[in-house]
């Protein structure tokens, strides 16, 4: 099973729900989810060093297969862990909520772009693209 690393923006207890419903679609695609605020953090900030934060960040992503990210908008630490999966050439799915603005290079990374009404609707191109993998 294709081990996915699931980046969205964190904004503590006010979306925590909403993460763990994206980790659960990623699974019902097909896909074994990580996602470093849940599973490393444990929903609070672990790490009080910038660099071990992203050190410890880039040892996960290098245990996965690719990397999901929810894109919202600029967004410094998930700009990072897209840029280190990039480097890395791991698989790259960016999803968006339709009319989200998204520059031509964040979509030249990516080797699955969704735009979605509602998140739910990442399943099934998901499911897709996982038998391609």
């Amino acid at each position: 099973m294709n081990k996915i690393y699931i980046t969205a923006h964190f904004a503590g207890a006010d979306n925590k729900a909403e993460i763990e419903k994206l980790c659960s679609l990623i699974k019902e695609a097909g896909y074994q989810d990580f996602c470093f605020i849940r599973d490393v953090e444990h929903y609070e900030k672990m790490f009080f060093d910038s660099r071990l934060l992203m050190k410890s960040a880039l040892e996960e992503l290098e245990q996965c297969d690719a990397l999901f990210i929810d894109f919202d908008g600029p967004g410094t630490g998930r700009i990072v862990e897209l840029g280190m999966a990039y480097a890395l050439k791991k698989k790259i799915i960016i999803a968006t909520k339709k009319g989200t603005t998204v520059r031509d290079t964040i979509r030249g990374v990516a080797d699955l772009f969704i735009e979605y009404t509602e998140i739910s609707e990442i399943v099934e191109p998901m499911k897709q693209f996982v038998q391609k993998m």
